[in-house]
């Protein structure tokens, strides 16, 4: 029975990990201030420290890889570009931020069928518990006023990443597009009809 257990318990760790790499992405909008009406944008240039001390890689080794950095700006000016929003970096509709990150996590689970594993029987053991260290890449989209600074939209997107950076980058600039999916479609610039 033991041996039964933990095959069933080995095949769905196997079946989790296998699935591949997964974009989890939640998006919120100001509830005083509608999209309609935006046509062009500017992505922000990088932020600076609050503290004026150098951004480095003991800081954040996403934000501080320059290759990364341009890698995932180029993805969401394309993907808003593909959404029929236009660049401008004089007086755009809005101005874009946007913040990449990565960071350890720890994955906790317990296997329970939902009955009681130990009722007393010595021959039946407890809960199965794994524990799996994997590092967390995210992606913060703003959407602001450029004007008042006001916060419009925000977008966040989490992906597990691998030990490969240059895998790491493709996944965190596919976790960009699949934010800026979730931001509306440009209706375009109203254009002047002659009767």
């Amino acid at each position: 029975m033991r041996s039964t257990m933990r095959l069933v318990y080995t095949s769905i760790i196997l079946a989790t990990v296998g699935c591949g790499p997964s974009i989890e992405v939640r998006t919120m909008a100001s509830p005083d201030r509608g999209l309609t009406g935006l046509h062009t944008f500017r992505v922000l240039p990088s932020p600076a420290r609050r503290d004026g001390r150098a951004v480095t890689g003991a800081d954040d080794p996403m934000i501080s890889n320059s290759i990364a950095n341009r890698a995932i700006r180029e993805h969401i000016e394309k993907a808003f570009l593909g959404r029929g929003y236009l660049i401008a970096e004089r007086n755009p509709d809005f101005a874009i931020a946007f913040y990449a990150t990565a960071r350890e996590k720890l994955d906790v689970t317990m296997w329970d069928y939902g009955y009681p594993f130990y009722p007393g029987w010595p021959r039946y053991g407890r809960p199965v518990q794994t524990v799996t260290e994997y590092t967390e890449g995210s992606v913060i989209i703003d959407v602001i006023d450029p004007r008042s600074r006001e916060l419009l939209w925000r977008g966040e997107g989490k992906a597990r990443l691998s030990n490969d950076m240059s895998k790491n980058v493709d996944l965190l600039a596919k976790a960009a597009e699949a934010i800026v999916g979730k931001f509306p479609q440009s209706s375009g610039p109203l254009v002047a009809v002659r009767p």
